[in-house]
């Protein structure tokens, strides 16, 4: 039975809290950002690439230790800082006012984990090992990065446009559910991959006309 119960979140819009300023900070904050939270950055120090976001506006930044006060209509909260008591702190105060919280590589300080992730477009892959082991997490993205390369991104949003296509011309339920099928297994993503978009349009179109 898994630990940990997986979803994704919808943040955006939503007050995210990241708690240090270093380098594991960033990437955490880049993230957020790519989700469309609102990010506040609490930190004595920030690095290069988190000034840069601040003085663009791209995120709230506080100079400062981290207080109580800083959770304040927080929906979701990161401790990544190298101080324990610290971290510690975050997760106590943040768990009293029922915040989701994690703390970078500290599990039994979490209520959430954020898994290994493959990102194509809006093809999103996500790999967990329940906090046991990081490293065979990497193994298995790296080896996934490999297998869905950046056409899947495209053949998704293909998809997504067939999907309203096919919703409005074809009114029989099972026959959208075979074209959907027949699309997904065919060649369509090696041909994206190999820039042929005649082909591409082709075989949307025989597939489509298929049985019709």
């Amino acid at each position: 039975m898994p630990g940990y119960y997986p979803a994704y979140l919808d943040i955006k819009e939503k007050k995210c809290l990241v708690v240090g300023g270093g380098e594991v900070a960033e990437r955490k904050v880049g993230l957020l950002i790519r989700c469309s939270a609102k990010v506040s950055v609490v930190s004595p120090d920030l690095t290069p690439g988190l000034e840069k976001l601040n003085s663009n506006g791209g995120i709230d930044y506080v100079k400062d230790e981290f207080k109580e006060d800083y959770l304040f209509d927080v929906f979701l909260a990161i401790g990544a800082t190298d101080k324990k008591e610290i971290n510690e702190r975050i997760y106590r105060e943040a768990k009293k006012r029922n915040i989701l919280v994690n703390v970078v590589d500290s599990p039994e300080l979490c209520n959430f984990i954020v898994p290994s992730v493959v990102e194509r477009g809006d093809l999103i892959i996500s790999i967990s090992t329940c906090g046991k082991s990081p490293a065979l997490s990497k193994k298995i993205r790296e080896e996934l990065e490999d297998r869905y390369g950046i056409e899947y991104a495209k053949f998704l949003n293909l998809m997504g446009d067939m999907r309203k296509r096919i919703s409005l011309q074809i009114a029989d339920k099972d026959k959208r559910e075979d074209i959907y099928k027949r699309l997904v297994c065919s060649d369509i993503s090696d041909l994206i991959r190999n820039g042929d978009d005649e082909a591409v349009k082709n075989r949307v179109d025989e597939i489509m006309t298929e049985d019709r």
